[in-house]
């Protein structure tokens, strides 16, 4: 900005007008003082010729003001054209640490590029609260980042909406790794750095804060449909025990309607047959009686 005013200021404007300006002065003296030393009386032809010169030199004023402007327009139209195509181009590294949807305690890590470009030469530094680098075994939690090669070595390039997920560690495992030291204290920053495939770079930060994390209590027992595949998978296991044959196919026995009409019949017979034998229990039981 204070460049581009420095362009648009009067300076250049007035250092050529006052070139065009001084041999017109410098006539315009000589042809007064002749004039005023012969005591002759201005014409009408001499009048309108020197109107003419001054709105000559009016217009070339005019004429420059405007050239310039133009040119001041077009560098802006460039620079704004420029600036589009660098944004159509910029890539937008995010770095998100969160809780795993299986359990609460198990932390994950996600890169992704939310940008318009490809990420080239994707690098990660980490720094503590007085912006001092952090290096491999100086801090436990910091050295779980690092075993990721993506976080020690870096990435050479992210795609468009390319993702990189993986788990970290766990907190109940992690615990006991921060030397006398209560895992929540534990405060950094990442600092990405990266470039777009013309080679201008970009950098973003990322503060983690365990801090954040005290305090919080996860309810239900996790993702449901982690849940339910779990569930999907101890029915599947059940059903395999059902199995007998190698090919592992249920063995069913199968009826048509003839055997279903025949199992009737003998189902109707053993009823008639119960029927006759109650009967002939209660004849039994009344003949007795009556002796």
């Amino acid at each position: 900005m204070p460049k581009r005013k420095n362009e648009k200021s009067l300076i250049p404007l007035l250092a050529v007008v006052g070139i065009l300006a001084a041999p017109l002065i410098f006539i315009l003296g000589i042809v007064v003082g002749s004039q005023i030393q012969l005591a002759n009386i201005l014409t009408a032809d001499s009048l309108s010729s020197w109107v003419s010169a001054v709105a000559t030199v009016a217009i070339a004023v005019l004429t420059f003001v405007l050239a310039k402007e133009t040119w001041y327009l077009r560098e802006a139209q460039i620079e704004q054209v420029n600036e589009l195509r660098v944004q159509s181009i910029r890539p937008n590294v995010a770095v998100k640490f969160f809780s795993s949807k299986i359990s609460f305690n198990l932390m994950m890590l996600e890169i992704s590029n939310l940008g318009k470009g490809i990420a080239r030469n994707v690098r990660f530094r980490f720094y503590d609260r007085n912006n001092n680098e952090i290096e491999g075994s100086q801090n436990s939690i910091v050295d779980e980042f690092l075993k990721l090669h993506a976080i020690s070595k870096g990435l050479h390039s992210l795609g468009i909406n390319q993702k990189f997920e993986s788990f970290l560690f766990s907190f109940l495992e992690v615990k006991g790794k921060v030397d006398g030291e209560d895992v929540f204290s534990t405060y950094f920053k990442i600092l990405t750095s990266y470039e777009d495939v013309e080679g201008n770079s970009y950098s973003d930060e990322l503060i983690i804060d365990f801090k954040e994390f005290e305090g919080v209590i996860e309810v239900g027992g996790g993702d449901p449909l982690h849940k339910i595949s779990g569930d999907i998978k101890k029915l599947r296991e059940q059903v395999e025990r059902m199995t007998k044959s190698p090919s592992k196919r249920l063995h069913v026995n199968t009826y048509s309607s003839e055997d279903r009409e025949l199992e009737r019949e003998e189902h109707q017979k053993w009823l008639e047959e119960m029927k006759a034998k109650r009967e002939q229990a209660t004849a039994n039981k009344k003949s007795q009686a009556d002796n």
